[in-house]
């Protein structure tokens, strides 16, 4: 007797600790998806593809610069076998990717590892977070994730689940443009023709320089890499390590080449894996670039994969890694004058477009500001640091048709501002806002069609934005 009363405690503790976890697990699977149309929800196409391919493949692995740096179906026509892209947004982790990827891994692969040149892609990093939105449409992902990065998702499953039920009463959003699901083609590479010109205001990201110092390199990612490798290799494949395409303007002014040869030299003592490429290969000039300092447009998509199948296969392409010509950037505004335009400072950038960088003794005395299209035939296209202080304005507006691309830290600094209404449709950058600007306790106004509504993390309502409908203002 004591024998079942003992079992029957030792069930009702189990279940008392696994019901927490359990409800919210699996109202969140019960529940339509709301975030596969998104960036992140690629993840199981993505999987798809490396699950399905029997035989030998090549696997690329990395962040956001995988998916919009690789030419899949050029690199399969030279070297002979399947291409995965297997990248997608250096927010969810190396780790995560790396994890999905082993039980797919067979004889004769090729493995080809390309993370950003960045902490937390060079890092254990893993976002519990991003990874449950990215499976939302197939929770039987879950099951190639370790067992440590289970009980992490498990551990936000409840937040999740949350958000779920917040949003399963409403319309579901479609993102548009180009982060959402629907830009990938189907080697999981961004699709061309969506993505012609460097969009950058100064064409890079003055807020993500790229640093080589060693120390951005996590000892506890290289030893599990290093497992990887290990296991990879019992399997039959290989591996390989590159690095990411980097906007030469990026990187960080103090940088040496004695720098980049010891990080080089660094990578090649501990990873046991061979490093095909050096660095230099990969610092590509600005106008192979589209909207981050990792991400290349069309024309740097080719560039780079013949150079990536340079450095593969040991030999010299037909006509080698011949450049293709630079797309340029359009800086003329050529609609009508906008009446907007004379409330604001302007400051002129590298690439010929206009930055906001205070407001006119006129403009101070606005409650309510629009950001222009235009001034003097020129493109607005970025808000400067401390571009409203000393004004009264509450409301800034940015209009659907803008060109605005960048708000550089502090935009919102020591100003009145409380509410920012974007009404743009078309946003060329990934969560510019998000991470440069200063908000503060400003409200961000997103309507539900806007293409920031898709962009990667614009869902998430712990950030404080606020999503409206168009007839709300």
């Amino acid at each position: 007797m004591k024998k079942i009363k003992t079992i029957v405690c030792i069930f009702a503790v189990i279940i008392a600790i696994l019901l927490p976890i359990a409800i919210p697990f699996i109202v969140s699977a019960s529940l339509p998806s709301q975030y596969s149309q998104t960036f992140v929800g690629a993840l199981d196409e993505k999987v798809d593809r490396l699950r399905s391919i029997e035989g030998e493949k090549c696997v690329v692995i990395g962040g956001s610069s995988v998916a919009f740096g690789i030419d899949s179906a050029l690199m399969e026509e030279q070297i002979g076998m399947p291409v995965v892209n297997f990248g997608l947004y250096a927010a969810i982790g190396t780790r995560a990717m790396l994890e999905l990827s082993r039980s797919s891994v067979g004889e004769g692969d090729i493995i080809i590892l390309a993370p950003e040149t960045d902490a937390q892609t060079l890092s254990m990093y893993f976002s519990s977070d991003m990874t449950l939105k990215a499976i939302d449409s197939d929770y039987s992902l879950i099951s190639g994730f370790s067992a440590d990065s289970i009980l992490s998702m498990l551990g936000r499953i409840f937040k999740h689940s949350t958000e779920k039920l917040e949003a399963a009463g409403k319309p579901l959003t479609v993102p548009q443009g180009i982060y959402s699901s629907s830009s990938f083609d189907e080697y999981g590479d961004i699709k061309k023709g969506i993505r012609e010109n460097n969009v950058m205001p100064l064409y890079y990201d003055p807020n993500t320089q790229i640093s080589f110092s060693t120390d951005i390199i996590d000892g506890d990612f290289i030893d599990y890499v290093n497992e990887y490798v290990k296991y990879c290799r019992r399997r039959g494949a290989e591996v390989y390590f590159t690095f990411a395409p980097m906007n030469e303007l990026a990187i960080a002014t103090d940088t040496t080449e004695e720098q980049i040869e010891e990080f080089e030299l660094y990578l090649d003592e501990v990873l046991e894996c061979d490093i095909i490429s050096s660095v230099s290969t990969y610092i590509m000039e600005a106008g192979y670039f589209y909207d981050t300092n990792y991400h290349l447009n069309d024309t740097g998509v080719t560039y780079r994969t013949r150079r990536l199948l340079e450095d593969l296969l040991f030999t010299k392409m037909p006509d080698g890694p011949i450049a293709p010509e630079l797309p340029g950037i359009n800086s003329r505004y050529d609609g009508p004058e906008d009446e907007n335009a004379k409330y604001f400072i302007y400051e002129t950038m590298e690439n010929g477009t206009l930055k906001i960088v205070g407001l006119t003794e006129e403009g101070k005395l606005q409650t309510e500001l629009t950001i222009p299209l235009g001034a003097n035939k020129v493109k607005v296209a970025a808000i400067g640091a401390y571009a409203f202080a000393g004004g009264v304005a509450t409301v800034v507006i940015v209009p659907e048709d803008s060109n605005l691309r960048n708000m550089f830290l502090h935009s919102f600094a020591d100003c009145n501002v409380s509410d920012l209404w974007i009404y743009y449709e078309y946003v060329t950058q990934e969560d510019k806002l998000a991470p440069t600007a200063d908000f503060g306790g400003i409200i961000v106004h997103v309507p539900p069609e806007s293409e920031y509504m898709g962009d990667y993390d614009w869902l998430d309502s712990s950030r404080g934005y606020e999503f409206i409908d168009d007839a709300v203002r």
